[in-house]
């Protein structure tokens, strides 16, 4: 008869011990992936939001807005996020009332969501169609393409009636699509 104790009679044998490392290592790695979820960069690279980042124009948050995402990345890393493209055009055509302590000359990137592909574009070169009969979180938005091509093409199917570039908008266009008018020239 073997004299070592079995398993069963110690108070903490290696398997609860195993057991509970791998119950506090598997709660650890949830944790900290969803910490690190707010780190993923999207292909264009600027982050994704985390579910407790809020637009700083409207409040509303962006994660739950997905195909509407906008991005501005701050050579520090810091990021700002927005539930469309009008929002985030108002940010930037008003820094000193919304991102106090920031400037333009710090901005890394600025990403918009593409409508048809659902990816993260450079917002300087995309174009813009407004007056369509598409609506984003709040309401009448700037609907980003990539190119010429995609930006016909919704014109075409959802009725837009002007197509800009990243210069051409301004916070009265902006304030006009609030109100449902398009500026058409």
């Amino acid at each position: 008869m073997c004299c070592h104790k079995s398993y069963k009679d110690t108070p903490l044998s290696r398997r609860k011990l195993m057991t509970g490392l791998g119950i506090i290592g598997l709660s650890t790695s949830l944790t900290l992936t969803t910490s690190a979820l707010a780190q993923v960069k999207t292909p264009f690279g600027t982050p994704l939001p985390g579910e407790l980042d809020s637009c700083p124009v409207c409040g509303m948050f962006p994660e739950r807005y997905p195909d509407w995402i906008a991005t501005v990345l701050y050579e520090d890393g810091h990021a700002d996020h927005f539930d469309g493209a009008k929002d985030m055009f108002k940010y930037l055509l008003d820094m000193e009332k919304f991102a106090k302590g920031r400037s333009r000359d710090q901005i890394a990137k600025v990403g918009v969501t593409d409508y048809y592909a659902t990816e993260r574009i450079d917002a300087t070169k995309a174009l813009y169609v407004i007056g369509s009969d598409v609506l984003g979180p709040m309401g009448h938005d700037l609907i980003p393409h990539p190119d010429e091509y995609d930006a016909k093409e919704f014109t075409k199917d959802h009725l837009g009636r002007r197509t800009l570039t990243f210069s051409e908008i301004t916070m009265d266009l902006l304030l006009a699509l609030d109100k449902g008018e398009f500026l058409v020239k």
